[in-house]
């Protein structure tokens, strides 16, 4: 049975770019333990679906929400009418859509008002992972990857949107501080079926480490989110980044040499540095997961999708090169894929 191909590859940011400084600026902090995180975040811009002229640092829970409403579906269609164009499908081709966020929390869901805006067809199948965090565009590939192999004659679309710009939140907790100083809006979608010519998606894992079940995520006082994101994620996520390699790797008799794409969620500076330290891995490797972290910041779900076009846009790959894509996520869990091209 034919293996689901990728065909397409796209993404979208707010029109709003703001540089660490303008961020701190808009953040209001003058202490140099919380400078110190914008400074040396290895991010040099962010993309931000507000207006820095009209915001203020007091929206209500019912602001918050209606601006990641708004920027959500309107990231999420751009980036899937993108994905649709350079595939060569029309809406109404699609058989299955998958979309994540863990921002933009609505009912109906973002995969139904995503269907609505497409036109896909009234048959459309379609599920959407919620508050699955930054690994959740590897789950919501999964899903696709899974109703492919059922449905080998289908198409279908992955849609991750992220405005986390709407879950700030001001105290004097340092980990709101360093959320503050990484987290970015932004929507990428990836078009999947079996007869389309890009890189094939061999297999997938999950790993969990429940044990790191409150290292990271969301709570919500009085109803505004907040992020929770302890200092041990720096540790926890690239050594689960190198048991995932390992197992996938394990599974088709491969070794970390094998490897020449390396897909690697952008979580931030110090995870990229420990990663690299641990799989062994040069520049190059890590260039396009360092590029999306220096223009774009960490853009939760979203951020992967964004490493693996840069990945695909900036490298010739040849046949026969294989490639490991690996997201990091609440649960704590490691979520990854097998490329072959």
């Amino acid at each position: 049975m034919s293996l689901p191909k990728i065909a397409a590859v796209e993404t979208a940011v707010p029109d709003q770019r703001f540089t660490q400084a303008e961020v701190l600026a808009l953040s209001g902090y003058d202490d140099p333990t919380r400078r110190g995180f914008f400074e040396k975040s290895g991010i040099e811009t962010r993309h931000l679906f507000l207006d820095p002229e009209a915001f203020v640092p007091t929206e209500t829970v019912d602001q918050l929400s209606e601006r990641a409403t708004r920027g959500a579906l309107e990231l999420a269609e751009r980036a899937a009418r993108q994905a649709l164009a350079t595939a060569g499908w029309r809406a109404e081709d699609v058989d299955f859509v998958a979309t994540t966020t863990c921002t933009a929390r609505l009912t109906p869901s973002v995969d139904a008002r995503l269907v609505a805006r497409l036109g896909c067809g009234p048959r459309v199948q379609r599920v959407h992972v919620g508050d699955t965090g930054c690994a959740s565009a590897v789950v919501a590939l999964q899903q696709a990857w899974n109703h492919l192999r059922a449905f080998p004659r289908h198409k279908a679309l992955v849609v991750a949107v992220e405005i986390c710009s709407a879950a700030y939140f001001l105290d004097d907790r340092l980990e709101s501080a360093v959320a503050h100083a990484i987290f970015a809006d932004g929507a990428a979608a990836l078009a999947l079926a079996t007869d389309a010519d890009g890189p094939t998606i061999v297999e997938h894992r999950t790993l969990f480490r429940p044990e790191h079940l409150d290292a990271m995520g969301f709570e919500y006082p009085g109803g505004r989110p907040r992020i929770v994101l302890s200092k041990d994620v720096r540790r926890i996520g690239a050594g689960m980044m190198g048991e995932m390699a390992e197992t996938l790797l394990a599974s088709h008799g491969l070794k970390r040499a094998d490897v020449r794409h390396w897909i690697l969620h952008s979580a931030g500076r110090k995870v990229l540095d420990r990663a690299a330290t641990l799989l062994d891995l040069d520049d190059d490797a890590l260039a396009p997961a360092r590029a999306v972290l220096r223009r774009y910041g960490n853009m939760s779900s979203a951020t992967i999708l964004f490493v693996l076009a840069e990945r695909l846009r900036t490298v010739a790959a040849v046949s026969g090169d294989w490639g490991l894509m690996i997201g990091l996520g609440p649960g704590f869990a490691a979520e990854g894929a097998l490329l072959r091209w």
